[in-house]
């Protein structure tokens, strides 16, 4: 085994999460012995520590995650995650970067909806942060075009904010842990309360977004996400105003629609 091989073999050792007993030859044959310790025995520690090291930092990355699931639980579905899908070189912000994804098909966790609402909106807040700065539309930039043009404009959306619904209210659930992680002492796990669901057949929509620098995230009406949602699709204006024509079809669209334009270029949501 030249060096390269056994860089790669400790590595694997190290960050998959694994019974080491299983590799016991090839680990006894590498690592040297140790009058207290056997190699596995050795190699465990590093093993160990560095997955524990790997939670601490996921539970600064998901805060409201940690402290609703507790300390066990929360070890247990990162163990479990990092056993699927092994960091790899780069931010730690892509430490959860397939969490969802695993969640969601989690026989345990897939069938707890407000954790999962928990997970995508914490991940949401994470990856947009890094996203690329670009210059927003504003007011004066949209007074300049030809009315005419408006109906073939198709509006950009910048990259540093997404949408997401959820039958909870998430802005209740982190405005209480907040309050909650600002104590002396927070015990994860032990918060005394649990998310708000909505009103039965209600859905909250929310746009999670960066602003100077800051995550936060909104609840918006319907209608403005309709509006969002055919941004993202590269919907032109016009087409846009027909899908809040059939949505709501009691609503003046010309105002409607012209309403939501602006507050989407208030909170600088479309590109320049």
């Amino acid at each position: 085994m030249n060096w390269q091989q056994e860089q790669q073999a400790f590595w694997e050792w190290m960050t998959r999460p694994q019974d080491l007993r299983l590799s016991a030859d090839a680990i006894d044959a590498l690592m040297a012995p140790h009058q207290a310790l056997s190699q596995v025995e050795a190699l465990a520690i590093y093993n160990n520590a560095y997955h524990q090291r790997l939670i601490q930092i996921s539970s600064e990355l998901y805060p409201v995650l940690y402290h609703t699931l507790g300390d066990d639980v929360y070890t247990r579905l990162w163990l479990e995650y990092i056993a699927q899908h092994p960091p790899r070189p780069g931010p730690m912000g892509l430490l959860g970067e397939h969490l969802l994804e695993f969640a969601r098909q989690h026989a345990q966790f897939g069938q707890l909806p407000a954790l999962l609402d928990i997970i995508e909106l914490e991940s949401l807040l994470i990856s947009l942060f890094d996203t690329a700065d670009e210059l927003p539309l504003t007011r004066q930039m949209l007074q300049s075009l030809p009315a005419d043009q408006w109906p073939e404009m198709c509006w950009l959306p910048r990259q540093d904010w997404a949408l997401m619904d959820s039958r909870y209210d998430m802005e209740a659930y982190w405005l209480l842990m907040q309050t909650h992680l600002a104590k002396e002492n927070a015990v994860a796990g032990e918060t005394g309360f649990a998310v708000p669901l909505h009103a039965p057949e209600q859905t909250a929509f929310y746009v999670v977004r960066r602003v100077n620098h800051r995550m936060q995230f909104q609840r918006i009406n319907q209608a403005m996400m309709v509006f969002l949602l055919a941004i993202q699709q590269r919907v032109c204006f016009a087409g846009q105003c027909e899908q809040l024509a059939e949505q709501f079809p009691q609503e003046d669209i010309a105002q409607l629609s012209l309403t939501l334009l602006l507050k989407s270029i208030d909170l600088q949501l479309i590109r320049a």
